[in-house]
């Protein structure tokens, strides 16, 4: 075991250490002792361990590699966009108190419309009955004005000509249905 001793190492005077003058470090078996004594023969000690990475999650997971072997996690393959079309994704806030037969109608509607449009892998993530951040007033054809605290979020990712998002925009203003909506275009990051 080596052991290796500095004089005279000011470290920042903090109130507990004040002016180290002998810093020594002693390498144990698995963990690491250091020690600080100052001008008054006061002798401060740390310990800490040594952490053996050759089984953790950076070597393929917890465990053995049979373990690792056994129940193997299926990576999604990232869709490549077709040329001459971009990816979006367009997140529409429905009223929470849809039934669920029109929920369907209406993912189905908007879904068709875009493959309609020229969209190319059409995917939908129903994301629940969500709280929003603030209420929001809906008047619908009506006249009515309601107001809303939750929202059914759903959102919709797909390739597409910029020319069709203004159908779907449109569409879905017009959708008494629909509290709210927004489309995105989605960007690589290069890193």
């Amino acid at each position: 075991m080596a052991s290796f001793s500095l004089t005279s190492i000011p470290l920042l005077n903090y109130p507990f250490v004040p002016n180290i003058h002998t810093f020594s470090f002693k390498p144990l078996s698995s963990s690491l002792s250091l020690s600080f004594s100052n001008r008054n023969k006061k002798t401060f000690t740390a310990m800490a361990e040594t952490l053996d990475f050759s089984s953790s999650l950076f070597e393929g997971g917890f465990g053995s590699d049979e373990d690792a072997n056994s129940e193997s996690v299926e990576e999604k393959e990232e869709l490549q966009c077709p040329p001459g079309l971009r990816q979006y994704e367009t997140m529409a806030v429905l009223r929470p108190d849809l039934t669920e037969d029109h929920r369907l109608q209406l993912t189905q509607k908007y879904e068709e419309l875009l493959v309609a449009g020229g969209a190319m892998y059409v995917e939908v993530f129903n994301r629940g009955v969500i709280p929003l951040a603030y209420s929001i007033k809906k008047k619908n054809k009506a006249g009515e004005t309601n107001n809303y605290l939750d929202g059914i979020y759903l959102l919709f990712t797909y390739f597409t000509k910029p020319d069709s998002i203004n159908i779907l925009e449109e569409t879905l203003r017009a959708d008494d249905d629909v509290i709210r909506s927004m489309t995105s275009k989605i960007r690589k990051r290069k890193y």
